[in-house]
């Protein structure tokens, strides 16, 4: 979603665009209309105290593929609450720049629920620039740059 919006804002800025296991959403989506599943997270945050907060998940071996105590360790100290709007705000890809920007898509699919969530990020096959979409596939969990970084250095060194 961040990519995308931000793509949109700057396209003469961004030589091209990797989605790593990520929403790919069209213009005016919010990360519930791109996920379906992140309703979830909306339902979680509106239900806290403060009704914005969205607390990170319980950090527990296997979560995003993890199960090394220095990466769970690791995790845990990245991870902050965020807000809620940040699931809610529809993204905008209105810039006629941005179009001539590719894009390459990277869907990890180490079990079976990354493959589900890769599958229901339909790409379509066309970019917006006409090409063909560009879509690999990395066998790891969401958190690739942890779990397979040798993996994932060599698909993006494809890209450089």
């Amino acid at each position: 979603m961040v990519i995308s919006d931000a793509a949109n804002q700057v396209p003469e800025r961004i030589r091209h665009l990797v989605y790593l296991d990520a929403m790919v959403p069209l213009d005016g989506e919010t990360a519930v209309d791109a996920h379906a599943a992140a309703q979830f997270q909306v339902d979680r945050a509106l239900a806290t105290d403060s009704g914005w907060r969205l607390p990170p998940p319980p950090i527990v071996p296997g979560l995003y593929g993890l199960s090394e105590a220095s990466d769970l360790e690791w995790l845990r100290a990245m991870f902050s609450d965020m807000s809620v709007r940040g699931l809610q705000e529809p993204v905008r890809l209105d810039n006629p720049a941005l179009t001539a920007v590719p894009r390459t898509h990277i869907h990890c699919v180490a079990n079976t629920d990354a493959a589900a969530v890769a599958a229901s990020r339909a790409v379509p096959p066309i970019q917006p620039n006409g090409k063909p979409s560009v879509v690999w596939t990395l066998v790891a969990d969401h958190d690739c740059m942890i779990t397979a970084p040798d993996e994932l250095a060599k698909l993006l060194l494809k890209l450089a």
